[in-house]
């Protein structure tokens, strides 16, 4: 059995440093599968595509400055629109972005050759080429055709609605939410001599700036620089009391993110959108000055807790392994 991984983004295109969903997604693959990773190429054929039993592709805003790879995603994807091999991943921890993007492709695909974009890989090829056509071929295709089955991250308190409301610019029933932590989370590890501060994942959020109001312990940022290493985020994380994990701008609620893994992996009592994780259990419940409240053995009972009743709410390893092996021949919506 033979996967093609690609995509809009390098994320998608090769196995970063560190972790995120897309990555892991691979490693369940590479459980049954031969993988191979590979960036999108203007020159690929149907044919070339069809070799392989199924293509999973990373898709991201087509105008985002993300989206690097763009125009070899273009030809892939219009190639195989309505193939049942194709899988969309979509996986931005920016999920706002997609709504704005797709209405500006679908309006007007030949933006995107525009000179803003002249520093994408094979900008001056694809003007030349015919990857304007399958601009616009794709534009419409996306605009008027049934959405490729599209796997989205998901958290143990999503539910069906949570779906169609933060992922409306895909058609519902091409939804395929999917848990793939199992993979993720170790054998949690306590610290001690912990901090008296919070570890942020997101000090730009609007979540952030209302929260830290309600605080009375410091805050800093889970990032040493600009693309830090998840080594560094992870002894940010050891170091502090608990972890702020903030959900999207826009009302979008809680998304998928590496924070909720690193911190419960260090036995890190987390506060985060309670409107949506307080589903779970009560202690995914807790706010920030409850947890500051707490002494450190409470707030250490607090994260093995929320750890404990995680991994009861989120499929075993092996459960997505039989589930992503399915899937290469058929597709069954609102997935695991």
């Amino acid at each position: 059995m033979k996967v093609l991984l690609t995509g809009m983004s390098s994320s998608h295109c090769k196995p970063g440093k560190n972790q995120s969903f897309f990555k892991t997604l691979a490693t369940v693959y590479e459980e049954f599968a031969a993988v191979t990773w590979a960036e999108p190429k203007i020159s690929w054929t149907k044919s070339d595509l069809e070799a392989f039993d199924q293509i999973v592709f990373g898709f991201s805003p087509p105008t985002s400055m993300g989206a690097n790879h763009l125009y070899g995603a273009i030809n892939v994807l219009n190639l195989m629109y309505e193939s049942p091999k194709l899988r969309l991943v979509v996986d931005s921890p920016q999920m706002w972005q997609y709504k704005n993007s797709l209405r500006a492709f679908k309006r007007d695909p030949d933006q995107i050759f525009g000179s803003f974009y002249a520093n994408r890989k094979n900008y001056d090829e694809a003007r030349k080429s015919k990857t304007r056509e399958a601009a616009e071929s794709l534009a419409y295709k996306l605009a008027s055709e049934v959405w490729p089955t599209s796997i989205v991250p998901s958290l143990p308190w999503h539910g069906d609605e949570d779906f169609d409301r933060k992922v409306s610019f895909i058609s519902s029933d091409s939804i395929m939410p999917i848990n793939l932590d199992s993979f993720l989370l170790e054998g949690a590890t306590s610290s001690i001599g912990r901090e008296n501060q919070w570890a942020v994942d997101n000090t730009k959020s609007s979540w952030f700036t209302t929260t830290k109001n309600t605080l009375r312990f410091p805050t800093i940022s889970v990032k040493t620089s600009t693309k830090p290493k998840d080594s560094e985020v992870k002894e940010r994380i050891n170091a502090s009391m608990g972890v702020l994990v903030a959900p999207q701008d826009r009302n979008l609620g809680t998304w998928w993110s590496y924070r909720y893994i690193q911190a419960m992996n260090t036995t890190t009592p987390i506060a985060t959108y309670w409107q949506e994780s307080g589903r779970l259990s009560p202690e995914w419940s807790l706010l920030g000055y409850q947890l500051e409240d707490m002494k450190p053995y409470e707030r250490q009972h607090a994260a093995f807790q929320q750890i404990k009743t995680y991994k009861e709410n989120i499929p075993q390893k092996e459960d997505v392994i039989t589930k992503l092996r399915a899937l290469v021949v058929d597709f069954e919506p609102r997935g695991i």
